[in-house]
């Protein structure tokens, strides 16, 4: 499948999974169903779209099924030997940034955080910003999610020199090829060894596979963005959890679609090859 082709299928794929719409959708076929007089069939939408609410406001769904991810790999992790941070965009608001003239994000800002504490308390390892523009619109922004993070980055303190951008993916696996092409240029004995990798807990499984199939390895993983999910039955809003939901589906899906497609590994292959040096 060309990159085009996948990039776009990807975007179709993360629509259907927003969980938030389902219920809607339920109960948009129901009343459909009840215009061609189908009763028995717009009753049952009905009845699926209350029990989908309210199984998820009852029970731990979201724990259940985005627990497993982000417990992957340790927070905190022995950072010694750390010869590079590789930040993996995602919580930019491009759009807003460049109206403004002020750096704007969203969700998942802990991750340049953490990238900035992660360039001081190692200040003589280079930074590497990978992230394009993940839209699916077709109209132009002046703007990468790179350059975003990286003003953020300098206007932290970071000297601008130890920041490399990679501008051009659109999803993990293309940052992955991208940024090992950049990390061989910075200086070849670093390429590839002990990096710290910096993204959402639940993106990192997802993510490590994708570099240890382009070729990284002994990869530092630091996981940050942790989810707030309900600890026990009839605990947590709704509206968290459907989030939380929608998100460790796009990762569950997303890694199954990179393993059958080659851009990623699969979690045993990466341990086997040694890609990450802490779990």
């Amino acid at each position: 499948m060309g990159e085009d082709l996948f990039y776009l299928a990807s975007k179709l794929m993360r629509f259907a999974l927003y969980v938030e719409l389902w219920p809607h959708i339920l109960g948009a076929l129901g009343v459909l169903a009840l215009l061609v007089r189908w009763r028995r069939a717009a009753l049952w939408f009905w009845l699926l779209s209350l029990g989908f609410v309210g199984f998820v406001m009852a029970a731990p769904v979201d724990r259940w099924i985005a627990g497993p991810l982000e417990a992957r790999f340790m927070a905190n992790p022995d950072l010694t030997g750390a010869r590079g941070v590789l930040l993996m965009t995602g919580a930019e608001n491009t759009d807003r940034t460049a109206r403004t003239g002020l750096v704007n994000t969203g969700e998942a800002a802990d991750r340049i955080l953490a990238t900035i504490a992660l360039a001081h308390a190692l200040p003589n390892v280079p930074v590497i910003v990978a992230g394009g523009q993940g839209r699916l619109d077709l109209q132009g922004h002046s703007l990468s999610e790179a350059e975003v993070s990286a003003r953020a980055i300098r206007e932290a303190g970071i000297a601008p020199e130890r920041l490399t951008l990679e501008s051009q993916s659109r999803n993990s696996a293309e940052s992955a090829v991208n940024a090992a092409a950049i990390a061989r240029e910075i200086t070849p004995d670093l390429a590839n060894q002990n990096w710290i990798i910096v993204t959402s807990a639940m993106h990192m499984p997802r993510a490590i596979s994708s570099f240890c199939a382009a070729g990284w390895r002994s990869l530092i993983p630091y996981p940050v963005d942790h989810s707030p999910m309900a600890d026990q039955w009839f605990s947590g809003e709704y509206r968290d959890k459907v989030a939380v939901m929608r998100r460790a589906l796009h990762e569950r899906v997303g890694a199954l679609v990179y393993r059958f497609t080659g851009r990623a590994v699969s979690e045993d292959q990466t341990f086997a090859l040694g890609c990450v040096l802490t779990r």
